[in-house]
């Protein structure tokens, strides 16, 4: 099944170097933290989402920092109420991650410069070189995907979009994007600012920056799928169209031919246009081909003594009009 839940798991699945997980911790904790303060402590909160998104963040912070997150035992402090001084409100569950230090680590990170976290900036440029571990964690803290199902009628495109918490990381994450070739569009939606991708081509670039092989190659073979679909509709509309101009041809000619018939006479045409005439008359189903070939002539030199018979008949009917 293709999707981002999917993709994140391939992520997580990855062996990282020291290097790549300092980035892909900065992008992740970039667009999932809150700070809570409790007993005058400041913890750092990272909205996880997903179970195995949150154990792979809390071995990368082991790895990295040695340190372990706060245990749930542990989240109940006697003192006034939290002051979420961050616009990421976390959820108390399962999926949420608590960590000491608050500061020190998003220092660490090079995502707090000081003590303003108002003013929390974007992509800190000694990412440059480890800029796919960064997208990498970026997805797993904000990414979606969503693409047609073959399961059924083809419904919706192919989308792929990092939903950020404010606009201060947008400039910088999208010139990430685009230094990697794919083409990013930017919407704001329920006071999120979102960076998308959108069609096949441009969500299979977004993943292979995320290391998503799997996912990229089940999706190549869902743009094959209804590629094949599409060109199958394609000629099917026009076998119809050229199936219904034929039948819509052979029954103006039938009803020359009638008209000729009755108001002069088939005699009164040429020999081999009243041979084109008696064709069609006694083989009133068959195709224009099946007649040529019946006559011994091109389908075009027939189609051409039909049109003559179109006329001579609208002729006749013009002037017995007048």
């Amino acid at each position: 099944m293709i999707n981002g839940h999917e993709v994140k798991r391939e992520i997580v699945a990855k062996r990282y170097k020291d290097s790549d997980r300092l980035a892909l911790l900065s992008g992740f904790v970039r667009v999932s933290f809150s700070v809570l303060r409790r007993g005058g402590e400041r913890h750092l909160v990272l909205d996880c989402q997903t179970d195995f998104v949150r154990d792979f963040i809390a071995s990368l912070m082991m790895e990295q920092f040695k340190v372990q997150p706060i245990l749930n035992k542990d989240r109940q402090v006697d003192g006034d109420a939290p002051d979420f001084m961050n616009s990421i409100e976390p959820q108390q569950n399962k999926t949420e991650l608590r960590f000491y230090d608050c500061d020190k680590l998003l220092g660490a990170l090079y995502i707090l410069d000081g003590d303003d976290y108002s003013s929390v900036g974007g992509i800190d440029p000694r990412f440059n070189k480890n800029a796919a571990a960064y997208a990498r964690g970026v997805f797993l803290g904000c990414g979606s995907l969503s693409v047609p199902k073959t399961d059924g009628q083809k419904s919706g495109g192919y989308h792929l979009e990092f939903a950020l918490g404010s606009e201060t990381l947008v400039d910088g994450f999208t010139e990430l994007l685009r230094g990697f070739g794919i083409s990013i569009k930017k919407t704001m939606r329920a006071e999120k600012c979102v960076l998308y991708a959108k069609g096949g081509d441009n969500v299979c670039d977004c993943l292979t920056l995320l290391g998503a092989e799997k996912t990229m190659l089940e999706l190549n073979n869902t743009m094959a799928y209804f590629a094949i679909k599409d060109d199958v509709n394609r000629q099917q509309n026009c076998d119809m169209a050229n199936m219904n101009r034929a039948i819509n041809a052979a029954v103006d000619v039938t009803d020359a031919i009638a008209t000729i018939q009755k108001r002069a006479g088939l005699d009164t045409l040429d020999k081999k246009l009243k041979a084109a005439a008696n064709a069609r008359l006694q083989n009133p189903a068959a195709s224009l081909g099946a007649l040529a070939e019946l006559l011994g002539i091109s389908k075009s030199g027939l189609k051409h003594r039909y049109d003559k018979i179109v006329e001579l008949a609208k002729s006749l009917t013009e002037g017995k009009d007048n």
